[in-house]
This record gives C-alpha cells, sequence and structure tokens, in this order.
C-alpha cells in the first residue's frame, strides 16, 4: 500500500516499493504595470506578456498530464496511482489586462545615448544576428529590455540591449555602446568614429561577422573575422577607404591572394581569396580605387571576397564602418 504527504510547497511526495518520486509545479505569472493614464502605449506589449505566460502554464500542465501517465502505465498492477499535486482550477489564471494590478505603480522609461560614431542595430542579441537598422552619435533611444546575454567586442564585455528609436524602430544594440548620459565625443575604443567606408564588391553578403560554422572544417562556434562577398570570379574589387598597400601577396594561412591597405587611426582592411591583385605594396590609393578581382584562392570553398576591417591586430565588424 502507497503512502501519499502533502508537501509544504504543494508538491506531492509518493513513497512505496523502495522508491518516491517528487513532482513540483512551477508556474510563473509576469506582473505588468496596470491600466492608467501613462501605461496605454504599453497595452499591446502587457496582450503579449500574459498570452505567452498562458502557453507556457498549458504547456506544463501537458507535460505533467503526460509524465503521470506514463508513470501510472510503467506501474501498472503495483497497487500504485499518480494523480495531480496541484488541481488546475487552483492555478492563478488571468485572462484579461483590466485584472492585473499593481498599485498604481507605473514602470519608468529609461533613456539612452549612442556614445559611438554609428551602432548597428540587430535583429537579435547577438553581433551574429542581421543588422535592421543603424543609429548615429548622441541619437537618444528607449531601452526596452537587458538579455542575460553578453559578450566581449573591441574588449568589452557588456549585456545587449533591446532599444527603440524615436521613430518607432525597434532592435538589438551591445550595452557597451550606450551610455546613460549625453556624450561629448565619440569613445574612440568602442567603435567607429565618423567612417564611411564603401562596399568592396558588389555582390551578397552570406557570412557575417562573428561566430559561426565553419564552410570548410565545419566546426562549430568558429569565430569570422570579417564578411564573405559571394560574387562570380572576376568580380572588380575596390578599395573601401583611401590609404596605403602595407601587403599585396599570396598568404598560405588561408587568404590566398589577400591586400592589406592602412588607413588613419590605426585601421586596416583586408582583401581576401583574390583571382587577381592589381597594385603593389606601398602604393597611396584612394577609395573607390580598383585593387584586384574576386576569386577563390587560398581556404575558400567558392568565389567570394573575404573583407575585414582591424584595429591593429584587433578585428571590427566591417558592417559599422560601410555606409
Amino acid at each position: 500500500m502507497s503512502k501519499i504527504k502533502r508537501t509544504a510547497d504543494n508538491g506531492v511526495l509518493i513513497m512505496g516499493k523502495n522508491f518516491s518520486i517528487i513532482f513540483f509545479l512551477l508556474l510563473s505569472v509576469s506582473i505588468v504595470p496596470a491600466e492608467n493614464n501613462y501605461s496605454g502605449e504599453h497595452k499591446e506589449r502587457v496582450k503579449k506578456q500574459l498570452e505567452s505566460d498562458l502557453k507556457k502554464k498549458d504547456a506544463i500542465l501537458k507535460k505533467m498530464a503526460r509524465f503521470i501517465s506514463e508513470s501510472n502505465s510503467a506501474v501498472l498492477g503495483e497497487g500504485i496511482k499518480f494523480n495531480n499535486p496541484v488541481e488546475a482550477e487552483f492555478i492563478t489564471d488571468i485572462r484579461d489586462t483590466e485584472e492585473i494590478h499593481t498599485g498604481g505603480v507605473i514602470v519608468p522609461v529609461i533613456y539612452g545615448y549612442v556614445n559611438t560614431g554609428a551602432l548597428n542595430m540587430r535583429s537579435e542579441d547577438s553581433s551574429a544576428s542581421p543588422i535592421t537598422g543603424r543609429l548615429k552619435f548622441r541619437q537618444r533611444v528607449e531601452i526596452i529590455y537587458q538579455s542575460d546575454k553578453t559578450e566581449v567586442i573591441n574588449n568589452m564585455k557588456a549585456p545587449w540591449l533591446l532599444v527603440q528609436s524615436e521613430n518607432g524602430d525597434e532592435g538589438w544594440v551591445f550595452g557597451a555602446y550606450v551610455s546613460d548620459d549625453f556624450p561629448s565625443e565619440p569613445d574612440k575604443d568602442s567603435g567607429t568614429t565618423g567612417w564611411e567606408m564603401i562596399i568592396p564588391a558588389e555582390g551578397k553578403i552570406t557570412s557575417r561577422f562573428g561566430k559561426r560554422v565553419d564552410p570548410v572544417t565545419k566546426r562549430r562556434n568558429t569565430f569570422h573575422r570579417g564578411i564573405d562577398i559571394a560574387a562570380p570570379e572576376g568580380t572588380p574589387v575596390y578599395a573601401a577607404e583611401s590609404g596605403v598597400v602595407s601587403k599585396a601577396e599570396f598568404f598560405k594561412n588561408g587568404y590566398g591572394k589577400l591586400v592589406i591597405i592602412k588607413h588613419r587611426d590605426n585601421i586596416a582592411t583586408y582583401y581576401g581569396h583574390l583571382s587577381l591583385i592589381s597594385v603593389k605594396r606601398g602604393a597611396r590609393i584612394g577609395k573607390g580605387e580598383f585593387l584586384g578581382r574576386v576569386g577563390s584562392t587560398g581556404r575558400s570553398t567558392g568565389p567570394h571576397l573575404h573583407f575585414e576591417v582591424r584595429r591593429g591586430n584587433q578585428a571590427l565588424d566591417p558592417e559599422s564602418y560601410i555606409r
């Protein structure tokens, strides 16, 4: 004969036949501001959160029902039967935003300011996600949410922030590039400072800056130091910015035929996998000037331009510099 004891936390401890099983039901319902003169703009956000909470609750109940059914099947004939530790009707079920109350507390609006020359907005809280927009220096944004994900970019570790610009655009930005106070000048250590490079070749960006699956080794979470622009072999490649050619040769480390151009502020651009190099080391080259052609030399799976932007030995996101 099994024994059933009800625990203080609404779990059920079932003992018998030298084994014990503990069921715990953990449900969370988000508390959000009540309707008042200031919360109208958050109405839609409230509804979405409630819908999400209800879906999570239903998913937990379904999972528990399956577990209990499978458990009863496993001990069939043993004289043991498992039941729900908490009946569904006793679970708080809020289905109308009018039923939510917070004692009149209004969530404050938090603003921040872009402290770098240009800041990319992304679709997700990751530097590997697609760019959906771009913010300018000193632009004010509303900080909607802080992700629990952090990254290290330009030697700075910070969380990702979901922000909304004054024109209503929303996106994720790296938190180190947003400050509480109105910045007096761009932070040169944290991003771009007015660069307006051109895209060096006409084609489609097939791989962005950040973590990815390596197309050759198939290893996961390898770090891609630039962007790949897929284009037919022979497509012209142009200097993204004016500078001095510091390298123009074949490299065995995977770049194949590579051109490196040095620019101001210790910035350099890399142009890899070229089929043809038309410039020489030490030559001055202007922005938009022809330097070679797209190829597939070095470690490459097909014709494309591998384009990098670096400050010293540190790789930066090229899309933050291109206009």
